[in-house]
């Protein structure tokens, strides 16, 4: 069966997710031996629901954690499905590990997502503070440090997010993607930099913004997508 569908009794609200597991077996300890006990869940929900008006719902997208971590075993998601005329949302929860997941229909609907733009300041502070040097092996101070990330963020905060286009997601968090600052992103730090700090201290620093770009390096920019659940009117 097809795991993006569901069941919804239009009578009480209940909502059974349809799944592969719906006819496993549950497991329980009797003289300390494991018994099967046979289980069709679908069935179950079905003639509790006897009578009622029952209607056939497909899930349509993917699962939206407001907190990011898909893997999180207690996030709570929402889905947006379809009875093939109208649209409806849907939140998965779970008040604790050990109990399966449950789903309510709301009177909500996805709202238009925005995406802001960020620097990675923690990691770029630590990559700073722990690896870089001047060319005569000194460490930057904390002050250059501030201000060398205030001078960033400065610059990240002039990008358009409509205009960028992500290059490597991250892997904990599905809220959040990378993007390799462009070229005028980039002379414009340099440009503001310049300003503060030598030549000399300047090519070195062109040199890290360079090799820190790509990928989810600590010079890329971090996109961080949030899409608002907003009340049905």
């Amino acid at each position: 069966m097809d795991n993006r569908k569901f069941i919804l009794c239009r009578n009480c609200g209940a909502l059974h997710h349809v799944t592969v597991f719906d006819k496993a077996p549950n497991y329980f300890v009797v003289a300390g031996a494991a018994r099967e006990n046979p289980a069709d869940d679908w069935r179950v929900f079905m003639n509790r629901h006897a009578g009622h008006g029952l209607e056939a719902l497909k899930a349509l997208g993917e699962l939206y954690f407001p907190a990011g971590s898909a893997a999180d075993p207690m996030a709570v998601g929402y889905l947006k499905v379809t009875n093939g005329h109208r649209e409806y949302l849907l939140r998965r929860s779970r008040r604790s590990v050990g109990e399966p997941l449950r789903f309510e229909c709301i009177e909500a609907r996805f709202g238009e997502p925005v995406v802001a733009v960020e620097i990675q300041e923690r990691e770029l502070r630590k990559e700073l503070k722990l690896r870089f040097r001047w060319d005569s092996g000194q460490a930057l101070s904390d002050a250059q440090i501030d201000l060398f990330i205030a001078l960033w963020r400065d610059a990240a905060g002039q990008v358009d997010a409509r205009g960028v286009t992500a290059t490597e997601p991250s892997y904990v968090n599905h809220n959040i993607s990378y993007a390799a600052p462009e070229a005028p992103t980039k002379d414009r730090l340099l440009k503001q930099c310049a300003r503060h700090f030598t030549p000399g201290e300047m090519a070195a620093l062109r040199r890290f913004v360079e090799a820190h770009s790509g990928g989810s390096d600590v010079m890329t920019l971090l996109l961080r997508r949030q899409v608002p659940i907003e009340e049905r009117v």
